[in-house]
């Protein structure tokens, strides 16, 4: 037992030494450093000419072929590897997602892509195996993490420290709705923006620990995570039914990806698998939920893929660990906010210093009678609508601004959804969707401030705090437009086995507000 106990903490020293490597390998370190080191072995971009192509397989299957072997060499190698300017270690291939990934921002389903190509590529270098190919794990079939990363012995290097190891609560139907047509974040009912949404962040969230983090690769299954998103990206490609990716002439494509010193990709090249030389075992989008287990089935909701009505009011589902909800949160009693300049636009009211605890709170937005009008204009413009006057507002937001996380609460195992106007009585399970706006948890505040240290945003009004926004879909404005007076922000808690108590997040301030920038 004593020798089991050293084992698993040798692997959370090591784990923790090389999220620090992060903090001591700064951004410029990295691009200085990188260029000697790709020189051999990195993989060329000649590589794009392949015609062969290789097949990405679910874990389940994977891990019954000569592969498997190959890939827990290859981690293992990577891993053991401490140093961070060496391509062929681990750490390297963190560095890279904490210096160049986008989140919240346009081309996070096109840089992850290329992303792990090359990670690919430089495990069969590494493994000394060309026909090595990363497996994705379908959580959409099994929601509970492989048992072959939760083995804590020492020689396992599938394994890292979690705080939850089922993810079926991260999991929702609405982006496979027939009306999510759009592909890119930026347009109306954008499916890259759904997924980020919901299920890539909740993902994040709930398994915890260092994957509620930018420095997330760390984990082994981050790999197998953002494969299933690449693979459910490339399924919704090829559901046809309107779904729309700009074409390989649009300007959309323009332009190279980075991911290191002389290490770039066309951004052209990650229009689909194939022309990087690989596909899927199943590139289907899913048709339900997981089913879930007898103890904790309340509120679970089958749904079929040719019914969208029914599709539509598929919320998260609720669980043992996420209590079924079947009326709004009640309101909390905050301080109120007025209209106000804000930066890029108005603010037309909201509320001040929201806490996020274990208990789902709702919040109450007045709009000053001074705003409504103003309000209006902007949304029947947003719809299409001749104002007189026009307004200069392109989109309306939900902004959370000022927002903080404590140390327990970055360690994840939670997140929480954000209705906007829930009705008072309602079965949040099987209603939330039509009013759901996103999330907020550990990953999505890491996000917000890796965009400000990567000078890609700013940060919250309040020095060292984030800055999170919500697009209003047209759903959700004609929801306000049918009583622009009032409004109810409802934060619907959603934990896992293992999650945090207490004041988690706290939010400066809740607002809504016109912007004069494009939806993002």
């Amino acid at each position: 037992m004593v020798a089991a106990d050293s084992c698993i903490s040798s692997k959370i020293h090591y784990l923790r030494m090389l999220i620090m490597q992060k903090y001591e390998f700064t951004r410029r370190d990295f691009i200085k450093g990188t260029s000697a080191f790709l020189v051999a072995g990195m993989p060329s971009r000649d590589l794009l000419a392949q015609t062969a192509s290789v097949q990405r397989l679910d874990w389940n299957t994977f891990k019954t072929t000569r592969n498997y072997a190959s890939l827990i060499d290859g981690i293992a190698r990577m891993r053991e590897n401490t140093n961070p300017a060496d391509k062929r270690s681990w750490s390297y291939w963190v560095n890279m997602h904490v210096n160049f990934c986008p989140h919240g921002i346009p081309y996070f389903f096109a840089w992850h892509r290329g992303y792990l190509y090359y990670f690919e590529q430089q495990l069969r270098a590494v493994s000394s195996n060309r026909s090595l190919v990363l497996p994705y794990w379908d959580y959409y079939i099994n929601p509970s993490l492989p048992p072959e990363f939760t083995n804590p012995a020492s020689y396992n290097p599938l394994y890292a420290p979690r705080l939850n190891t089922n993810v079926i609560d991260a999991l929702t139907m609405a982006p496979f709705a027939g009306t999510v047509t759009n592909m890119q974040r930026g347009l109306p009912n954008a499916f890259e923006t759904m997924i980020e949404d919901m299920p890539h962040n909740p993902v994040h969230n709930i398994i915890g620990n260092v994957m509620a983090s930018m420095q997330s690769p760390t984990d082994p299954v981050f790999w197998l995570h953002h494969a299933n998103i690449d693979r459910l990206w490339s399924a919704w490609q090829q559901a046809g039914s309107g779904r729309t990716t700009p074409p390989a002439n649009d300007s959309y494509w323009s332009g190279n990806f980075t991911y290191a010193t002389r290490l770039t990709l066309p951004r052209s090249a990650t229009i689909d698998t194939r022309g990087l030389g690989y596909s899927y075992q199943d590139e289907s989008m899913p048709a339900a939920l997981p089913a879930a287990a007898s103890s904790d089935a309340g509120g679970f909701m089958l749904a079929n893929m040719k019914n969208d009505q029914q599709l539509a009011q598929l919320g998260p589902r609720s669980s043992a660990r996420t209590p079924r909800l079947l009326k709004r949160p009640a309101n909390g009693r905050f301080r109120t906010s007025g209209s106000k300049a804000v930066r890029n636009g108005q603010a037309l009211g909201g509320v001040l210093r929201i806490p996020l605890n274990e208990t789902s709170v709702s919040a109450e937005l007045g709009v000053e009678a001074g705003s409504v009008e103003l309000l209006q204009r902007t949304l029947e413009q947003l719809e299409g609508a001749r104002t007189a006057p026009a307004t200069p507002y392109h989109s309306v937001l939900l902004v959370l601004d000022s927002v903080r996380i404590s140390n327990p609460g970055r360690n994840g195992g939670f997140f929480y959804n954000i209705y906007l106007n829930l009705p008072s009585n309602t079965d949040v399970a099987t209603a939330g969707a039509n009013y759901l706006l996103g999330s907020i948890g550990p990953f999505e505040i890491a996000g917000a401030e890796h965009r400000v240290h990567m000078n890609m945003a700013t940060g919250g009004d309040q020095p060292g705090t984030a800055r999170l926004a919500y697009p209003l879909s047209a759903q959700l404005r004609k929801l306000i437009a049918a009583n622009p007076r009032s409004l109810t922000i409802s934060f619907i808690r959603v934990s896992g086995d293992t999650s945090p108590t207490g004041d988690v997040i706290t939010i400066g301030e809740v607002r809504l507000e016109l912007s004069r920038q494009d939806i993002q």
